[in-house]
């Protein structure tokens, strides 16, 4: 089956969606204490710059699919923010309660997460068969280049798919009790927050299992770009609040070098050695 461009409404929902997550994002990162007013509960210093850091991910991951505008390059990434989005709407349900109805903030987190939530899902289910036939290839994109990541580093990356994915499991059925695998001191964890964070955990899991079983190149390239911002922005992070960094257990210091790791197999798959003929 031929490859295809995006449908305009998709497009525009992802350039939409990585405008408010830019500016969410860098505003979290650039000054914690904005959170107040732009998020429903409170959270410690370093948590809601991660939670900047975890945001500004989707950005490249839409954008990007925008611009190349082929489903092939879009099909991870979207995968990528369809499970974020299904599981921040999942958490915020587990604890309706502590939103409040009369807030433009809870309205944005269930009815903008939800609308975002439905397109991309139609996208996801249609995308082999909107838009129009692709014509021409972005020189970034190395053509039809097959992936070659090697015995090692197929190994790597499923390991890493297990790693976050167990690690997204742990925090949404732990909630609170997870606070012992996090990388701040025992009770600076809410349950809320916990769950919050299975979602990034999860959706780079997945990533990871699906680029271990891709073909061609230009299917990983976005995610990479994805992986690398967040390890960027991470590592920023822990190098801004790193006298919080207090893990209770060698499993807190797992979470604290995630950023690392995420640069690492970022950086991996764009090294020119990864495509080559198929």
């Amino acid at each position: 089956m031929s490859d295809r461009t995006l449908p305009i409404w998709l497009k525009l929902t992802l350039a939409v969606s990585a405008t408010m997550q830019l500016i969410f994002g860098i505003t979290l990162l650039a000054n914690p204490a904005a959170l107040t007013t732009m998020w429903p509960w409170p959270m410690t210093a370093v948590t809601t710059r991660l939670l900047g850091a975890s945001t500004l991910v989707s950005v490249p991951l839409a954008v990007l699919s925008v611009w190349f505008n082929r489903f092939s390059v879009a099909r991870i990434p979207l995968i990528m923010n369809l499970t974020y989005r299904v599981l921040q709407i999942t958490a915020g349900l587990v604890h309706f309660a502590r939103f409040d109805l009369r807030s433009p903030t809870t309205w944005n987190y269930f009815g903008g997460g939800g609308f975002v939530l439905m397109v991309l899902a139609v996208g996801l289910a249609r995308g082999h068969a909107l838009g129009r036939p692709v014509v021409g290839s972005h020189p970034f994109l190395r053509g039809d280049a097959g992936l070659h990541l090697g015995g090692v580093g197929r190994i790597a990356f499923q390991a890493a798919s297990a790693l976050f994915l167990l690690l997204g499991i742990a925090f949404f059925a732990l909630g609170e009790q997870a606070g012992g695998l996090w990388f701040e001191a025992e009770g600076n964890l809410t349950a809320l927050t916990a769950r919050l964070f299975a979602s990034p955990m999860t959706g780079l899991g997945l990533a990871a299992w699906l680029i271990a079983r891709a073909s061609r190149w230009r299917e990983v390239a976005v995610p990479a770009i994805g992986m690398s911002t967040f390890g960027v922005a991470g590592i920023v992070t822990l190098l801004l609040e790193s006298e919080s960094i207090q893990p209770p257990s060698a499993a807190g210091y797992l979470i604290a070098g995630a950023p690392l790791i995420l640069l690492a197999m970022g950086a991996y798959l764009l090294m020119p050695g990864r495509s080559g003929p198929r």
